[in-house]
């Protein structure tokens, strides 16, 4: 979709994030380098909802379109607002979440993620973050 017309696609100010767990490492999208405030952070992979679509449908697209493999959603973890400046407040929805096939092999999202990457889930809390609330958010599910 053309950049000009990117945000016409969405709906509201709401962000939907997957935490995908494997043999206790997490994985985690980054931003190429170079990108404005995001480059070189790192997120849990997700987005926001299109027009027209559900909570599911909205989430499992964007985890599929940045990881590049298609995800099953198992339940809602957290939910939370992120204050990114005090006239931008975003609410965000964190879904535990598993591959459909665990061994398929990750392709980050062209022009949108630098790396798919598995770490360790104790890299949650010292990689730099987009979001801090994010990792905050996580550390009840991060033990």
């Amino acid at each position: 979709m053309a950049l000009d017309d990117h945000h016409k696609h969405f709906t509201g100010q709401i962000a939907q994030k997957a935490l995908i767990e494997r043999d206790g490492k997490i994985l985690l999208v980054q931003y190429p380098e170079g990108e404005k405030y995001i480059g070189g952070k790192w997120d849990l992979p997700g987005g926001r909802l299109h027009v027209g679509e559900t909570a599911l449908e909205g989430v499992i697209r964007e985890v599929e379109e940045e990881i590049g493999v298609p995800v099953v959603i198992e339940d809602v973890l957290v939910t939370g607002v992120n204050v990114i400046r005090e006239d931008l407040q975003i609410f965000f929805v964190m879904y535990r979440a598993h591959l459909v096939d665990a061994n398929a092999t990750l392709a980050p999202e062209v022009g949108e993620i630098g790396k798919v990457e598995w770490r360790d889930m104790a890299e949650v809390f010292t990689l730099p973050f987009v979001f801090p609330v994010y990792q905050e958010m996580l550390r009840p599910f991060l033990k």
